[in-house]
């Protein structure tokens, strides 16, 4: 059996579309402002509930939390999506989890990302995002790493480009944990 070029094309869009949703997560789990803003088209439109507004907007809403919060992380799932000509439904859920610094607990949320794509020479971006809330848990945060044996001068994640992620995947040097 072999492929059409059609078919091609979609696995292709598809991969694309993924992909676009990755550095999505990435640029929110890491701050990356511009990783965020390449996911989302200028005219774009960004639902999350505590924020509607323009896609760009919701770059500087996404990281205003950041002295609030240890970390953030994204877990995203069951992605479908479905094309028709230059747009796209991706739906995808998602289970982020945020530690918070002051009050020592960690919140768990899920829903679901209900994003219009669109393919503008040959590139998928996000047109329109509504987040679909499905549950949140707030639980008390335990730091403890030596539990798992994990120890204090590792490979610890960050913001930016202090993350292991943003550094030479080969030379990169552990560091302290600092939480």
């Amino acid at each position: 059996m072999s492929l059409t070029d059609a078919q091609l094309m979609e696995l292709w869009d598809k991969q694309a579309l993924h992909d676009n949703l990755m550095m999505y997560v990435r640029g929110a789990d890491r701050h990356d402002h511009n990783l965020i803003l390449s996911t989302y088209w200028p005219d774009s439109w960004d639902d999350h509930g505590a924020y509607v507004g323009d896609g760009p907007g919701w770059a500087d809403a996404a990281l205003a939390w950041e002295n609030q919060v240890l970390s953030c992380n994204h877990h995203v799932t069951n992605v479908l999506s479905e094309i028709d000509g230059n747009r796209a439904k991706r739906e995808s859920m998602f289970i982020c989890v945020v530690p918070f610094k002051e009050t020592g607990v960690t919140m768990y949320q899920a829903g679901r990302y209900r994003d219009l794509c669109e393919k503008r020479d040959g590139e998928w971006k996000i047109l329109h995002r509504t987040c679909v809330w499905d549950w949140i848990d707030v639980r008390e945060t335990n730091t403890d790493w030596g539990i798992v044996g994990v120890p204090r001068v590792s490979h610890w994640g960050s913001w930016r480009e202090d993350d292991p992620v943003y550094k030479d995947w080969i030379k990169s040097a552990p560091t302290e944990f600092t939480r």
